[in-house]
């Protein structure tokens, strides 16, 4: 037990301990019937937090928020991913001082700690990764009718021209199928039935349809 508090060792066992207090308020949370993952989620704004960090990334390049974002926080919940950061770098570390222990001798704590946590990083990007598959979470899969403005869609009932609506056939982000009455634009020609095209506007319950670019 002595050799798992000695300096080399300490940040590691310390991890480690932290990680196992974590993980029992999480399952006895559960045993009371709230997530403890999800109520700090929702007092942090866990999701307002990973939006942003992903905009962040998408703008920012190299920054906190694109190394944040790297590791996928906003697509797991937060206690989850500090479990997991703490349990990979506890891990890393005791490798890493097992292996300079066997070969010479271990590591003071200032190197072993930076190599531990850049050992962390790659890991946890992945475990993350995993975790975020196997997590369900709430998704709307509902769309208004704005929504399916700019979709593409098949002229089931034809021809579109610029007299009585015709029928189209289209689906949404999420692979649901809508059947849309629907009307060629002021400037466009006739569509046939068959027709690929694209839904440009709505005005009232009928959409705008233009022929669809080949390149969609």
């Amino acid at each position: 037990m002595s050799a798992l508090v000695g300096p080399g060792l300490f940040p590691f066992t310390l991890a480690a301990f932290v990680m196992a207090g974590l993980v029992l308020v999480e399952a006895f949370s559960l045993l009371l019937g709230q997530s403890a993952s999800g109520a700090l989620d929702g007092a942090i704004g866990h999701d307002a937090v990973g939006e942003s960090v992903g905009a962040a990334d998408a703008s920012e390049g190299l920054s906190p928020a694109a190394l944040l974002s790297w590791i996928n926080l906003g697509r797991v919940p937060f206690l989850i991913l500090l479990i997991l950061a703490l349990a990979l770098f506890a891990l890393a570390g005791l490798i890493l001082q097992g292996l300079a222990t066997a070969l010479l001798a271990p590591l003071p704590a200032l190197a072993a700690v930076p190599l531990a946590f850049a050992a962390t990083l790659p890991a946890l990007r992945l475990t993350t990764r995993t975790v975020a598959r196997l997590i369900p979470r709430d998704e709307s899969y509902a769309v208004t009718a704005d929504d399916l403005v700019g979709a593409t869609a098949e002229v089931t009932l034809g021809p579109l021209d610029q007299g009585l609506p015709g029928q189209v056939r289209a689906h949404d982000r999420h692979g649901s199928v809508h059947f849309l009455r629907a009307r060629a634009a002021a400037d466009a020609s006739p569509m046939a039935t068959g027709t690929q095209v694209l839904l440009v506007d709505r005005v009232d319950a009928v959409y705008v349809a233009v022929p669809a670019p080949a390149d969609l």
